[in-house]
């Protein structure tokens, strides 16, 4: 007996797509009973969506990298979303680093991956359902410019911006990818380096605290348990669904303390001293250049700022 009418929403253009996915299609066609559909652009989600929902579909399997499912997630919490009932997602290993997968989807090699889902799908192999918040974006003037799982400025987007330009142009393209762009990062940074330490002076306003302007090494702010590599970088307290942590230039002993930062540990001197974490509703957030939403660059328009960063809901996400 069949567990669930399955669905999967292929990105042709995403890393691990450009070779395999003539043979994945194939797969899913001698399974038989698989929703499968491509989806080349932006514009061609809503209405692949919409399709699903009117053919049944339970479980939407996003075929794609973490930018895919971003979007995916976007459409879902839209006013226009088809679903009677929000589906279950599963994130397969589609694109070139996979965090997202990492953490709620099918880790391995992609076809490997999609042999797990239809096994699954048979009656076969256990899971789980891991539920997490979605993060969403929102202008100066009120638009939603976005959803996703991992917000960041600052460091984080010259991390990006060297793997894509230095690491990917080389053919690196698995997870420890990402690990090569953050240690040169982290290197620049440290040494000073034009390109890894300029200015990003920020406007950091939290509810119910006194805002912080500084200049900011880096933001993030995250609803995984794990990024790539493993790492974690968030140790502060609260409430609040979403995981935020900041560094200001200067912060005191941060050669010392980000080993211990990246697994999720306090630096010994956190308070006052350049550091802040904590687990929040919400956030506004002014800066000018870009900021990252799942690994996309988003240039910020001056009539964005500042940003609130805030919690728009929830998805669930089948792990196999």
């Amino acid at each position: 007996m069949m567990r669930a009418r399955i669905g999967v929403l292929s990105n042709p253009h995403s890393g691990r797509n450009r070779r395999l996915l003539g043979h994945l299609g194939n797969m899913l066609d001698a399974a038989g009973g698989v929703h499968h559909e491509i989806t080349p652009g932006l514009e061609d989600i809503a209405p692949a969506l919409a399709r699903m929902a009117a053919a049944g579909v339970e479980v939407v399997a996003v075929n794609g990298g973490d930018g895919s499912v971003a979007l995916v997630l976007g459409a879902l919490l839209a006013a226009s979303n088809p679903f009677a009932r929000q589906p279950v997602l599963c994130v397969l290993p589609g694109g070139t680093t996979n965090v997202t997968a990492g953490d709620v989807g099918i880790t391995g090699a992609l076809d490997r991956a999609v042999l797990k889902l239809l096994a699954w799908r048979r009656g076969s192999g256990p899971s789980v359902i891991r539920e997490r918040a979605v993060i969403g974006v929102r202008g100066a003037g009120g638009e939603v410019l976005g959803c996703g799982l991992v917000f960041g400025a600052g460091a984080v987007v010259t991390g990006i911006e060297y793997w894509q330009e230095s690491v990917r142009a080389r053919g690196m393209r698995s997870e420890y990818s990402s690990g090569v762009a953050m240690a040169r990062t982290v290197w620049g940074m440290l040494r000073g380096h034009a390109r890894f330490a300029g200015p990003n002076p920020m406007r950091i306003e939290l509810p119910d605290r006194a805002a912080v302007d500084a200049d900011f090494m880096l933001l993030a702010v995250t609803t995984l348990e794990r990024l790539f590599l493993g790492i974690h970088p968030f140790w502060g307290n609260g409430d609040g669904a979403l995981r935020y942590t900041a560094i200001e230039r200067g912060a005191r002993g941060f050669a010392l303390a980000l080993p211990a930062i990246l697994r999720g540990r306090a630096p010994a001197q956190a308070s006052g001293s350049g550091y802040h974490s904590a687990r929040i509703a919400q956030l506004r957030l002014g800066l000018e250049g870009s900021y990252t939403l799942d690994g996309e660059l988003h240039a910020l328009a001056a009539t964005d700022s500042p940003l609130e960063i805030f919690h728009a809901g929830q998805a669930r996400f089948l792990r196999i």
